[in-house]
């Protein structure tokens, strides 16, 4: 089994859902504020945390939302999604992008629940420029039109200049 808590490599993303074990008003107060010595981490982006209340999910099922709506693979939830919609009161997502590498080591009052993670990403076919550690594609680099291209638009330019003239003059000469 891997260790809960470590932070893996690369793109895939992983969610870590930790009850907040504060009332609710202290709670929303403690998610706002910085969150990297209660994780144990050096930093933590907060564009990468969701503070929720797991109260609101108890029809449609907190297990189901992190699958419908945080893209959970359904097997990473499979031995947990009892424990998951038993939850109740403040909880906190803390997703991996918002991380840097190592170990998360929780204190008080956050209290682990468990790591998840996203459905993998089929692997992309055909794109050998494709860096799986940056997730992204290189744009291919746009060429500039050639000098002969640019003569015939400033030609086009130039015709269609004379038309209308020629137009303009035709019809204030009848």
């Amino acid at each position: 089994m891997t260790d809960p808590l470590a932070i893996p490599l690369g793109p895939e993303r992983s969610v870590w859902v930790f009850a907040i074990d504060l009332p609710k008003d202290d709670a929303e107060t403690f998610a706002a504020g910085p969150l990297s010595v209660a994780l144990g981490v050096d930093t933590v982006d907060p564009a990468q945390t969701e503070y929720l209340d797991a109260d609101t999910f108890t029809e449609y099922g907190f297990s189901r939302y992190l699958l419908d709506g945080q893209g959970v693979a359904e097997d990473s939830l499979a031995t947990d999604s009892a424990r998951l919609d038993a939850l109740s009161g403040p909880v906190l997502l803390v997703f991996r992008p918002g991380l840097g590498h190592g170990r998360l080591s929780p204190r008080p009052p956050l209290r682990l629940i468990g790591r998840y993670d996203e459905v993998p990403l089929p692997p992309l076919v055909g794109m050998p420029d494709y860096d799986p550690v940056k997730d992204t594609i290189p744009q291919p680099d746009k060429k500039r039109p050639s000098e002969a291209a640019m003569s015939g638009r400033v030609a086009m330019a130039v015709l269609l200049l004379l038309f209308l003239f020629v137009a303009l003059f035709v019809w204030s000469a009848s």
